[in-house]
């Protein structure tokens, strides 16, 4: 496969779009196309970005936005690998260099995050890239928590089993533990309420992370994988 040679060569300048890729976790650079660029087929793409003399590799979205907004008028929006920054009014060069998939509609918000992961993840392969870790981020004073950049709504139990976690990354807890650690009384071999919050936070995560990330030692406890939480002021 030729990875040098684009498929569609862009050039506009960065618009402010209606943010929500920002939200979810994926900010996209929205391209307003400058005088020669014509549209592409649509469709994502595997995508290379550059501006100011910077380059960036990306997955780019070409066209209607048929779950969230079911625009008819296309976008070009492109989620910018390792990238931090504001690129609003700059002038921006887009190319297009491998076809991922056709625009699809997918029945709720659960299911694009899904796609959307699995769209960074072949563009990361296709340019030869590592898939990053997980982060998550916990903020005590604010009960707030982030993964991947992206705001996790938990109750406050689940925030408080998920920051003990957090806390001892790497070590099994017992259920045990984390039952009068957060829940501070005797659990007097009652532990549902731990597996019952457990489970929750398994299906808040998984969208964001495949695996769920907390970890089963079978007829112990949980734990979280080493290296996974970093903590915010």
């Amino acid at each position: 496969m030729d990875m040098t040679t684009p498929l569609y060569r862009l050039t506009g300048v960065v618009i402010h779009g209606r943010g929500v890729g920002k939200h979810v976790g994926t900010p996209t650079a929205d391209l307003a196309l400058g005088p020669g660029s014509h549209l592409p087929p649509g469709g994502v793409y595997a995508s290379r970005a550059a501006s100011g003399g910077a380059a960036w590799y990306g997955v780019t979205s070409v066209g209607r936005r048929p779950t969230l907004h079911d625009d008819r008028v296309p976008s070009v929006e492109t989620h910018l690998f390792d990238f931090s920054g504001d690129l609003y009014g700059q002038p921006l060069t887009l190319e297009l260099h491998h076809k991922l998939r056709e625009i699809q509609r997918f029945d709720d918000l659960t299911q694009l995050l899904e796609q959307i992961r699995q769209d960074c993840m072949a563009a990361r392969a296709f340019w030869g890239l590592g898939v990053p870790g997980p982060i998550l981020r916990m903020d005590t004073a604010r009960h707030h928590a982030a993964l991947n950049g992206q705001e996790l709504r938990l109750s406050p139990k689940e925030f408080e089993v998920l920051r003990l976690l957090c806390c001892a990354s790497g070590k099994v807890l017992t259920k045990e533990a984390i039952y009068q650690a957060v829940w501070r009384e005797p659990s007097n071999g009652c532990l549902h309420a731990v597996e019952n919050t457990v489970f929750q936070l398994r299906r808040k995560l998984r969208p964001l992370a495949a695996s769920g990330l907390i970890e089963t030692v079978a007829g112990y406890g949980y734990r979280l994988p080493a290296g996974l939480c970093a903590e915010m002021d």
